[in-house]
């Protein structure tokens, strides 16, 4: 089974593996009452998932919640929801509709993945409607003897959310506070067109900044025991990395050579190893934000 490890007082970190993909997902499990799954992950997750529930007791969860749709982040809910019938999915208005008839989802994730993804990240299967329990921002949701806040995080796509545990004053970030691809690695944005806005992006960093986390359960890294400090650097990392894309476009500068010089400037910069897909994928989000906002 993937590594299963106590990361605060009732929360469980397992960090999950795809095969032939070089990152981290991270499941967290959260031991109260009948207990509760944040960040289920994609659908090859679900034996681990599984295993981890039963070794935690965690026999049937009161919730389920992706802090968004995308595939590496609520893959598995639709499948997990025919595990466990009586658990309920979180989502936000945005998200509902795309979790309960998935197809666009699944069509996008064909574009990005090939229309093989399936073998590497198992199925998107749809999760019943009335299985959904729909949240908007400053809702509050009772496991066990805690208090879960929901802050609505659009900047990295209208359906993110991020999750605060009262308790532990740790916070589920998801992708609103960038990534962190290994340890001693500074966190930078995580961006994908066509929803990425950054001016959303930095204003729900502000927000998540005034909750004064202890600390930042990151879905596809670690667990950030400065907040602070993290949430400056990828703040200035987000406009640091955007001033370089946009002085690009502004000089002429063609997609894929933006691609390729964002590339070089982040292994050189940061060390940060990112595949070609995350690199793609974080120019264009960019590039087309800056076009819609009419800065180029």
């Amino acid at each position: 089974m993937a590594q299963l490890e106590r990361v605060a007082g009732g929360i469980y970190r397992l960090e999950g593996r795809v095969a032939g993909i070089d990152a981290v997902f991270a499941v967290y499990f959260i031991k109260d009452g009948d207990g509760a799954i944040v960040e289920p992950g994609p659908g090859v997750l679900v034996p681990d998932i599984q295993e981890a529930a039963k070794e935690l007791g965690i026999l049937s969860p009161q919730y389920i919640i992706p802090t968004h749709i995308h595939l590496d982040h609520a893959g598995s809910s639709g499948r997990l929801a025919e595990i466990f019938p009586d658990t309920t999915i979180v989502v936000n208005r945005q998200g509902a509709k795309h979790i309960v008839e998935p197809s666009r989802l699944i069509e996008s994730t064909r574009m990005a993945f090939g229309d093989d993804f399936e073998a590497t990240f198992g199925p998107i299967l749809p999760v019943p409607e009335s299985r959904l329990k729909i949240v908007s921002d400053g809702d509050r949701l009772t496991v066990g003897g805690r208090e879960l806040l929901i802050i609505n995080t659009p900047g990295h796509a209208a359906h993110h959310i991020a999750i605060f545990d009262t308790k532990t004053k740790g916070l589920f970030s998801g992708e609103s506070l960038g990534l962190i691809y290994g340890p001693g690695y500074p966190p930078l944005p995580a961006v994908a067109p066509p929803s990425f806005d950054m001016e959303l992006y930095l204003n729900d960093m502000e927000n998540l900044k005034a909750l004064k986390p202890r600390l930042i359960f990151y879905s596809h890294g670690t667990v950030g025991d400065e907040p602070e400090r993290l949430i400056k650097t990828v703040m200035d990392n987000t406009r640091l990395v955007g001033d370089f894309i946009l002085r690009d476009l502004r000089a002429g500068e063609n997609e894929e050579a933006i691609i390729s010089r964002v590339g070089d400037y982040l292994r050189n910069q940061f060390s940060a190893p990112l595949d070609d897909y995350e690199l793609q994928s974080n120019v264009r989000g960019y590039i087309h934000y800056f076009r819609k906002k009419g800065l180029v």
